[in-house]
Protein backbone atom coordinates (compact mmCIF):
# COMPACT_ATOMS: atom_id res chain seq x y z
CA UNK A 1 0.00 0.00 0.00
CA UNK A 2 1.26 3.45 -0.41
CA UNK A 3 0.61 6.98 0.10
CA UNK A 4 -0.21 10.04 -2.37
CA UNK A 5 2.68 11.91 -1.96
CA UNK A 6 1.81 14.98 -3.99
CA UNK A 7 1.09 16.13 -7.78
CA UNK A 8 2.97 18.27 -9.72
CA UNK A 9 1.54 20.43 -12.67
CA UNK A 10 4.13 20.19 -15.29
CA UNK A 11 3.96 23.11 -18.27
CA UNK A 12 4.89 21.03 -21.09
CA UNK A 13 6.14 22.73 -24.34
CA UNK A 14 4.25 25.35 -23.43
CA UNK A 15 0.64 24.41 -24.85
CA UNK A 16 0.26 21.36 -23.07
CA UNK A 17 0.05 20.47 -19.23
CA UNK A 18 1.03 17.31 -18.46
CA UNK A 19 -0.06 16.27 -15.12
CA UNK A 20 2.29 13.80 -13.49
CA UNK A 21 0.53 11.44 -10.58
CA UNK A 22 3.61 11.15 -8.42
CA UNK A 23 3.80 8.53 -5.96
CA UNK A 24 6.47 7.29 -3.16
CA UNK A 25 6.28 2.94 -2.82
CA UNK A 26 7.56 1.29 0.43
CA UNK A 27 11.34 1.50 -1.15
CA UNK A 28 10.82 5.29 -2.06
CA UNK A 29 11.17 4.80 -5.69
CA UNK A 30 9.09 7.22 -7.64
CA UNK A 31 6.08 6.18 -9.79
CA UNK A 32 5.32 7.91 -12.64
CA UNK A 33 1.30 8.16 -14.09
CA UNK A 34 0.16 10.06 -17.10
CA UNK A 35 -2.81 11.68 -17.19
CA UNK A 36 -3.23 15.29 -19.33
CA UNK A 37 -5.30 18.21 -19.77
CA UNK A 38 -5.26 20.49 -22.40
CA UNK A 39 -4.84 24.35 -21.85
CA UNK A 40 -7.27 26.60 -24.04
CA UNK A 41 -6.78 27.96 -27.37
CA UNK A 42 -4.18 25.22 -27.99
CA UNK A 43 -4.05 25.65 -31.53
CA UNK A 44 -2.99 28.88 -31.02
CA UNK A 45 -0.13 28.49 -29.02
CA UNK A 46 0.93 25.90 -31.43
CA UNK A 47 0.81 28.27 -34.72
CA UNK A 48 2.88 30.44 -33.04
CA UNK A 49 5.40 27.72 -32.30
CA UNK A 50 5.78 26.95 -35.57
CA UNK A 51 5.82 31.06 -36.71
CA UNK A 52 8.83 31.03 -34.36
CA UNK A 53 10.31 28.66 -36.63
CA UNK A 54 9.43 29.04 -40.24
CA UNK A 55 8.27 32.57 -39.70
CA UNK A 56 5.68 34.81 -40.88
CA UNK A 57 5.52 33.97 -44.53
CA UNK A 58 1.88 33.93 -46.26
CA UNK A 59 0.25 30.94 -46.56
CA UNK A 60 -2.12 29.32 -44.73
CA UNK A 61 -1.41 26.92 -41.89
CA UNK A 62 -3.94 24.31 -40.15
CA UNK A 63 -2.74 21.91 -36.86
CA UNK A 64 -3.92 18.28 -37.59
CA UNK A 65 -4.58 15.65 -34.93
CA UNK A 66 -4.05 11.91 -35.04
CA UNK A 67 -4.35 9.69 -32.00
CA UNK A 68 -2.71 6.74 -31.17
CA UNK A 69 -4.57 3.40 -30.66
CA UNK A 70 -5.00 0.12 -28.25
CA UNK A 71 -6.18 -3.41 -29.82
CA UNK A 72 -8.79 -4.70 -27.36
CA UNK A 73 -8.99 -7.98 -29.17
CA UNK A 74 -8.01 -9.29 -32.18
CA UNK A 75 -4.42 -9.13 -31.35
CA UNK A 76 -2.73 -10.46 -34.47
CA UNK A 77 -5.58 -11.79 -36.56
CA UNK A 78 -6.29 -9.06 -38.39
CA UNK A 79 -4.23 -10.56 -41.35
CA UNK A 80 -5.23 -14.10 -41.14
CA UNK A 81 -8.76 -12.50 -41.90
CA UNK A 82 -9.91 -11.97 -38.37
CA UNK A 83 -11.90 -8.76 -37.76
CA UNK A 84 -10.61 -7.00 -34.37
CA UNK A 85 -11.73 -4.82 -31.52
CA UNK A 86 -10.01 -1.48 -31.02
CA UNK A 87 -10.42 2.18 -30.18
CA UNK A 88 -8.42 5.33 -30.58
CA UNK A 89 -6.78 6.71 -27.65
CA UNK A 90 -6.84 10.57 -26.31
CA UNK A 91 -3.10 11.04 -26.72
CA UNK A 92 -1.72 11.66 -30.35
CA UNK A 93 0.57 13.54 -32.74
CA UNK A 94 0.26 17.15 -33.50
CA UNK A 95 1.42 18.66 -36.96
CA UNK A 96 1.40 22.47 -37.89
CA UNK A 97 1.84 22.54 -41.93
CA UNK A 98 2.21 25.35 -44.65
CA UNK A 99 2.39 24.53 -47.83
CA UNK A 100 5.42 25.92 -50.06
CA UNK A 101 5.59 27.38 -53.78
CA UNK A 102 9.15 25.28 -54.03
CA UNK A 103 9.99 21.68 -53.75
CA UNK A 104 11.63 22.25 -50.75
CA UNK A 105 10.71 20.12 -46.85
CA UNK A 106 11.67 21.85 -44.02
CA UNK A 107 10.74 19.88 -40.37
CA UNK A 108 11.11 20.59 -36.74
CA UNK A 109 10.29 18.26 -34.73
CA UNK A 110 9.72 19.48 -30.49
CA UNK A 111 9.82 15.99 -29.53
CA UNK A 112 13.01 15.07 -30.85
CA UNK A 113 14.26 18.89 -30.42
CA UNK A 114 15.67 18.75 -34.20
CA UNK A 115 15.66 19.99 -38.01
CA UNK A 116 15.44 18.08 -41.01
CA UNK A 117 15.35 19.07 -44.29
CA UNK A 118 15.38 17.65 -47.53
CA UNK A 119 13.95 18.12 -51.25
CA UNK A 120 10.75 15.84 -52.55
CA UNK A 121 12.91 15.09 -55.70
CA UNK A 122 15.13 13.22 -53.62
CA UNK A 123 13.84 11.13 -51.18
CA UNK A 124 16.12 8.02 -50.71
CA UNK A 125 16.66 6.60 -47.35
CA UNK A 126 19.75 7.97 -45.72
CA UNK A 127 21.23 7.58 -42.41
CA UNK A 128 20.95 10.77 -40.97
CA UNK A 129 17.15 10.53 -41.56
CA UNK A 130 15.90 8.82 -38.52
CA UNK A 131 12.19 10.36 -37.49
CA UNK A 132 12.02 12.17 -40.70
CA UNK A 133 11.95 8.46 -42.46
CA UNK A 134 8.14 8.69 -41.95
CA UNK A 135 8.21 12.11 -43.90
CA UNK A 136 9.74 10.74 -46.90
CA UNK A 137 7.83 7.38 -46.55
CA UNK A 138 4.37 8.87 -46.74
CA UNK A 139 5.67 11.33 -49.54
CA UNK A 140 6.64 8.55 -51.66
CA UNK A 141 3.38 6.46 -50.89
CA UNK A 142 1.35 9.46 -51.98
CA UNK A 143 3.26 9.88 -55.22
CA UNK A 144 3.13 6.68 -56.27
CA UNK A 145 -0.36 6.88 -55.87
CA UNK A 146 -0.62 9.52 -58.23
CA UNK A 147 -1.01 12.80 -55.99
CA UNK A 148 0.96 15.64 -56.42
CA UNK A 149 3.03 17.09 -53.94
CA UNK A 150 4.43 20.57 -52.85
CA UNK A 151 7.26 21.54 -50.58
CA UNK A 152 6.03 22.39 -47.37
CA UNK A 153 6.87 23.72 -43.61
CA UNK A 154 5.92 21.19 -41.02
CA UNK A 155 5.83 20.94 -36.91
CA UNK A 156 5.79 18.17 -35.40
CA UNK A 157 4.78 17.07 -31.53
CA UNK A 158 3.72 13.80 -30.20
CA UNK A 159 2.70 12.96 -26.52
CA UNK A 160 2.51 8.84 -27.63
CA UNK A 161 5.34 7.25 -25.27
CA UNK A 162 7.48 5.04 -27.56
CA UNK A 163 7.62 1.44 -27.48
CA UNK A 164 4.45 1.17 -25.49
CA UNK A 165 2.37 -0.34 -27.81
CA UNK A 166 0.00 2.20 -28.82
CA UNK A 167 1.32 2.83 -32.34
CA UNK A 168 3.11 6.26 -32.54
CA UNK A 169 4.71 5.94 -35.68
CA UNK A 170 1.48 4.92 -36.97
CA UNK A 171 -0.32 8.03 -36.07
CA UNK A 172 2.54 9.98 -37.08
CA UNK A 173 2.03 8.97 -40.71
CA UNK A 174 -1.36 9.23 -40.22
CA UNK A 175 -1.50 12.61 -39.39
CA UNK A 176 1.28 13.21 -42.11
CA UNK A 177 -1.11 11.53 -44.91
CA UNK A 178 -4.09 14.21 -43.70
CA UNK A 179 -1.37 17.12 -43.65
CA UNK A 180 -0.28 16.63 -46.96
CA UNK A 181 -3.52 15.60 -48.90
CA UNK A 182 -5.25 18.71 -46.71
CA UNK A 183 -2.96 21.60 -48.08
CA UNK A 184 -2.28 20.45 -51.40
CA UNK A 185 -5.72 20.74 -52.19
CA UNK A 186 -7.09 16.90 -51.96
CA UNK A 187 -9.39 16.65 -48.47
CA UNK A 188 -11.39 14.65 -49.60
CA UNK A 189 -9.72 11.32 -50.15
CA UNK A 190 -12.04 8.35 -48.52
CA UNK A 191 -10.65 7.06 -45.09
CA UNK A 192 -10.00 3.47 -46.85
CA UNK A 193 -7.32 5.42 -49.09
CA UNK A 194 -6.01 7.34 -46.31
CA UNK A 195 -5.45 4.21 -44.28
CA UNK A 196 -3.10 2.65 -47.24
CA UNK A 197 -1.51 5.68 -48.05
CA UNK A 198 -0.36 6.03 -44.18
CA UNK A 199 0.08 2.29 -43.76
CA UNK A 200 2.53 1.98 -47.36
CA UNK A 201 3.44 5.16 -46.43
CA UNK A 202 5.12 3.80 -42.68
CA UNK A 203 6.47 0.97 -44.08
CA UNK A 204 8.39 2.45 -47.38
CA UNK A 205 11.62 3.47 -45.46
CA UNK A 206 10.79 2.13 -42.16
CA UNK A 207 8.99 -0.45 -40.91
CA UNK A 208 7.31 -3.45 -41.85
CA UNK A 209 5.73 -4.73 -38.85
CA UNK A 210 2.95 -2.88 -38.59
CA UNK A 211 -0.70 -3.01 -39.43
CA UNK A 212 -3.31 -1.31 -41.66
CA UNK A 213 -5.65 -2.21 -39.05
CA UNK A 214 -3.74 0.68 -36.69
CA UNK A 215 -4.33 3.45 -39.25
CA UNK A 216 -7.54 2.80 -40.13
CA UNK A 217 -8.54 3.05 -36.65
CA UNK A 218 -7.09 6.58 -36.37
CA UNK A 219 -9.46 7.62 -39.29
CA UNK A 220 -12.33 6.04 -38.35
CA UNK A 221 -12.51 6.16 -34.47
CA UNK A 222 -15.60 8.18 -32.30
CA UNK A 223 -15.49 9.48 -29.02
CA UNK A 224 -16.26 6.70 -26.23
CA UNK A 225 -16.68 4.31 -29.17
CA UNK A 226 -14.79 1.32 -29.99
CA UNK A 227 -14.41 -0.19 -33.81
CA UNK A 228 -15.34 -3.92 -34.78
CA UNK A 229 -12.92 -3.66 -38.10
CA UNK A 230 -12.61 -5.84 -40.96
CA UNK A 231 -9.24 -6.03 -42.49
CA UNK A 232 -10.56 -7.87 -45.43
CA UNK A 233 -12.92 -5.87 -46.38
CA UNK A 234 -11.86 -2.44 -44.89
CA UNK A 235 -15.21 -1.82 -43.02
CA UNK A 236 -16.83 -1.55 -39.87
CA UNK A 237 -19.25 -0.71 -37.32
CA UNK A 238 -18.99 1.50 -33.91
CA UNK A 239 -20.36 -0.05 -30.22
CA UNK A 240 -20.24 2.20 -27.51
CA UNK A 241 -17.85 1.57 -24.62
CA UNK A 242 -19.43 1.39 -21.38
CA UNK A 243 -16.79 1.13 -18.69
CA UNK A 244 -18.40 2.84 -15.66
CA UNK A 245 -16.24 2.84 -12.84
CA UNK A 246 -13.34 1.34 -14.43
CA UNK A 247 -10.46 2.46 -16.43
CA UNK A 248 -7.89 1.07 -19.11
CA UNK A 249 -4.27 1.81 -19.27
CA UNK A 250 -1.12 0.47 -21.07
CA UNK A 251 1.48 -0.14 -18.87
CA UNK A 252 4.83 0.24 -20.65
CA UNK A 253 7.48 -2.46 -19.73
CA UNK A 254 10.69 -0.55 -20.89
CA UNK A 255 11.65 -3.26 -22.59
CA UNK A 256 13.34 -2.90 -25.85
CA UNK A 257 11.63 -4.60 -28.47
CA UNK A 258 14.00 -7.36 -29.50
CA UNK A 259 13.86 -8.21 -33.40
CA UNK A 260 10.08 -7.47 -34.43
CA UNK A 261 10.43 -6.90 -37.82
CA UNK A 262 11.80 -10.12 -38.49
CA UNK A 263 9.12 -12.00 -35.98
CA UNK A 264 6.41 -10.20 -36.76
CA UNK A 265 7.03 -11.41 -40.60
CA UNK A 266 7.82 -14.73 -39.59
CA UNK A 267 4.15 -15.37 -37.93
CA UNK A 268 2.76 -13.91 -40.83
CA UNK A 269 4.63 -16.47 -43.17
CA UNK A 270 3.34 -19.10 -40.80
CA UNK A 271 -0.05 -18.21 -40.45
CA UNK A 272 0.30 -17.83 -44.66
CA UNK A 273 2.10 -21.74 -45.15
CA UNK A 274 -1.12 -23.05 -42.46
CA UNK A 275 -3.82 -21.70 -44.59
CA UNK A 276 -2.46 -22.50 -47.81
CA UNK A 277 -2.20 -26.90 -46.12
CA UNK A 278 -5.58 -26.55 -45.16
CA UNK A 279 -6.98 -24.69 -48.09
CA UNK A 280 -5.86 -27.81 -50.08
CA UNK A 281 -8.45 -29.92 -48.33
CA UNK A 282 -11.20 -27.32 -48.08
CA UNK A 283 -11.59 -24.76 -50.97
CA UNK A 284 -14.01 -23.00 -49.41
CA UNK A 285 -12.08 -21.34 -46.66
CA UNK A 286 -11.25 -17.70 -47.55
CA UNK A 287 -9.07 -17.45 -44.69
CA UNK A 288 -7.40 -18.62 -41.88
CA UNK A 289 -10.28 -17.39 -39.52
CA UNK A 290 -12.87 -19.22 -41.74
CA UNK A 291 -11.52 -22.00 -39.42
CA UNK A 292 -14.41 -22.98 -37.09
CA UNK A 293 -13.21 -24.43 -33.53
CA UNK A 294 -15.05 -27.17 -33.61
CA UNK A 295 -12.84 -27.99 -36.79
CA UNK A 296 -9.56 -27.39 -35.40
CA UNK A 297 -9.02 -30.72 -34.49
CA UNK A 298 -8.95 -32.01 -38.09
CA UNK A 299 -6.96 -29.46 -39.72
CA UNK A 300 -3.52 -30.23 -37.11
CA UNK A 301 -2.51 -33.30 -38.45
CA UNK A 302 -1.42 -31.22 -41.69
CA UNK A 303 0.67 -28.53 -40.11
CA UNK A 304 3.78 -28.27 -38.67
CA UNK A 305 3.75 -28.39 -35.05
CA UNK A 306 4.55 -24.31 -35.38
CA UNK A 307 1.81 -23.56 -37.97
CA UNK A 308 -0.29 -25.65 -35.12
CA UNK A 309 0.59 -23.44 -31.98
CA UNK A 310 -0.36 -20.18 -34.78
CA UNK A 311 -3.91 -21.85 -36.05
CA UNK A 312 -4.99 -22.58 -32.97
CA UNK A 313 -4.06 -19.37 -31.24
CA UNK A 314 -6.01 -17.48 -34.64
CA UNK A 315 -9.13 -19.66 -34.76
CA UNK A 316 -9.13 -19.06 -30.28
CA UNK A 317 -8.58 -15.77 -30.66
CA UNK A 318 -11.46 -15.13 -33.20
CA UNK A 319 -13.82 -16.86 -30.95
CA UNK A 320 -12.58 -14.58 -28.30
CA UNK A 321 -13.28 -11.65 -30.79
CA UNK A 322 -17.01 -13.19 -30.85
CA UNK A 323 -17.42 -13.12 -27.13
CA UNK A 324 -15.78 -9.87 -26.29
CA UNK A 325 -18.32 -8.24 -28.20
CA UNK A 326 -21.18 -9.97 -26.72
CA UNK A 327 -19.66 -8.49 -22.82
CA UNK A 328 -18.97 -5.01 -23.96
CA UNK A 329 -22.91 -4.99 -25.46
CA UNK A 330 -23.58 -6.11 -21.85
CA UNK A 331 -21.16 -3.86 -20.37
CA UNK A 332 -19.94 -6.30 -18.28
CA UNK A 333 -16.16 -5.25 -18.05
CA UNK A 334 -15.58 -8.10 -15.04
CA UNK A 335 -16.55 -10.57 -18.16
CA UNK A 336 -14.35 -9.05 -21.15
CA UNK A 337 -11.53 -9.12 -18.30
CA UNK A 338 -11.74 -12.75 -18.18
CA UNK A 339 -11.22 -12.98 -22.07
CA UNK A 340 -8.17 -11.14 -21.75
CA UNK A 341 -6.47 -13.32 -19.27
CA UNK A 342 -6.78 -16.41 -21.94
CA UNK A 343 -5.39 -13.76 -24.89
CA UNK A 344 -2.43 -13.24 -23.15
CA UNK A 345 -2.20 -17.07 -22.43
CA UNK A 346 -2.07 -17.77 -26.05
CA UNK A 347 -0.45 -14.63 -27.60
CA UNK A 348 2.78 -16.14 -25.11
CA UNK A 349 2.27 -19.60 -25.34
CA UNK A 350 0.83 -19.78 -29.13
CA UNK A 351 2.13 -17.27 -30.77
CA UNK A 352 5.38 -16.65 -28.96
CA UNK A 353 4.99 -12.78 -29.26
CA UNK A 354 5.60 -12.06 -25.54
CA UNK A 355 8.55 -11.85 -23.47
CA UNK A 356 9.49 -12.53 -19.73
CA UNK A 357 8.94 -9.01 -18.78
CA UNK A 358 5.47 -8.65 -20.48
CA UNK A 359 4.39 -12.24 -18.61
CA UNK A 360 5.56 -10.99 -15.13
CA UNK A 361 3.42 -7.31 -15.78
CA UNK A 362 0.42 -9.64 -16.36
CA UNK A 363 1.18 -11.67 -13.69
CA UNK A 364 1.84 -9.46 -11.02
CA UNK A 365 -1.15 -7.27 -12.03
CA UNK A 366 -4.15 -9.92 -11.67
CA UNK A 367 -3.26 -10.49 -8.16
CA UNK A 368 -4.05 -7.36 -7.57
CA UNK A 369 -7.02 -6.26 -5.78
CA UNK A 370 -9.05 -4.10 -8.16
CA UNK A 371 -7.12 -5.26 -11.38
CA UNK A 372 -10.08 -7.09 -13.94
CA UNK A 373 -7.66 -8.26 -16.08
CA UNK A 374 -4.31 -7.78 -18.51
CA UNK A 375 -2.45 -8.97 -21.22
CA UNK A 376 0.28 -8.18 -23.71
CA UNK A 377 -0.44 -5.02 -25.76
CA UNK A 378 0.49 -4.91 -29.69
CA UNK A 379 2.75 -6.64 -31.82
CA UNK A 380 4.29 -7.79 -28.68
CA UNK A 381 8.60 -8.84 -28.05
CA UNK A 382 8.63 -5.95 -25.88
CA UNK A 383 6.37 -3.16 -25.37
CA UNK A 384 3.29 -2.18 -22.89
CA UNK A 385 0.30 -4.33 -21.20
CA UNK A 386 -3.11 -3.24 -21.66
CA UNK A 387 -4.96 -3.20 -17.90
CA UNK A 388 -8.57 -2.72 -16.92
CA UNK A 389 -9.15 -1.84 -13.31
CA UNK A 390 -11.37 -0.34 -10.61
CA UNK A 391 -10.85 3.72 -10.32
CA UNK A 392 -11.72 3.45 -6.81
CA UNK A 393 -8.39 1.11 -6.16
CA UNK A 394 -5.94 3.31 -8.41
CA UNK A 395 -3.39 4.47 -5.83
CA UNK A 396 -2.89 1.12 -4.76
CA UNK A 397 -2.54 -0.78 -8.14
CA UNK A 398 -0.11 1.70 -9.24
CA UNK A 399 2.16 1.26 -6.28
CA UNK A 400 1.21 -2.70 -6.05
CA UNK A 401 2.26 -3.10 -10.17
CA UNK A 402 5.43 -0.48 -9.88
CA UNK A 403 6.66 -2.15 -6.60
CA UNK A 404 6.14 -5.76 -8.10
CA UNK A 405 7.31 -5.42 -11.71
CA UNK A 406 10.68 -3.00 -10.55
CA UNK A 407 11.37 -6.09 -8.04
CA UNK A 408 11.22 -8.75 -10.69
CA UNK A 409 13.02 -7.11 -13.59
CA UNK A 410 14.29 -4.20 -12.21
CA UNK A 411 12.92 -2.04 -14.99
CA UNK A 412 10.21 0.68 -14.01
CA UNK A 413 6.91 0.16 -15.17
CA UNK A 414 5.45 3.84 -17.21
CA UNK A 415 1.63 3.94 -16.37
CA UNK A 416 -0.49 5.52 -19.05
CA UNK A 417 -4.41 5.93 -18.57
CA UNK A 418 -6.29 6.52 -21.35
CA UNK A 419 -9.29 6.84 -22.41
CA UNK A 420 -11.66 5.27 -25.74
CA UNK A 421 -11.24 8.95 -28.40
CA UNK A 422 -12.27 10.44 -31.71
CA UNK A 423 -9.82 10.09 -34.43
CA UNK A 424 -7.62 12.15 -36.67
CA UNK A 425 -8.72 15.94 -36.63
CA UNK A 426 -8.43 19.05 -38.59
CA UNK A 427 -7.92 22.41 -36.95
CA UNK A 428 -8.30 25.82 -38.77
CA UNK A 429 -6.10 28.33 -37.67
CA UNK A 430 -7.12 31.83 -37.05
Amino acid sequence: MINKKYYVILRFFDFKVLIFILFYGSNNSLIKVYGRTMIPRLHIKMATRFRDIFGYNKGEIKLYYAPGRVTIAGEHIDYSGGDTITCAIDRGTYIVARKRSDSKVNLFSQTFKSKKNFAIEILKKESGDEWSIYVKGVITSLLSAGYEISGFDMFIHTEIPFNSSLASSSAFCACITTALLDINGKPDVSWQDKAKISYNGEIKFASSRTSISDHATMFISEDKMINLFSLSSMTYEHFPFVTKDYSMAIVNSNKKRISSDTEYNSRKRECESAFKKIKVTNPKLKSLSDVKLKDLENYLPLLTSKEQRRLTYVVNEVDRVSQTMKSIKKESIKDFSNIMLKTHKDLSTLYEVSTPELDILVEESILIEGVLGARMAGNGFGGGALMFFKDSEVENIIGEVYSKYKERTRHDADIYILKPSSGIRIFNIE
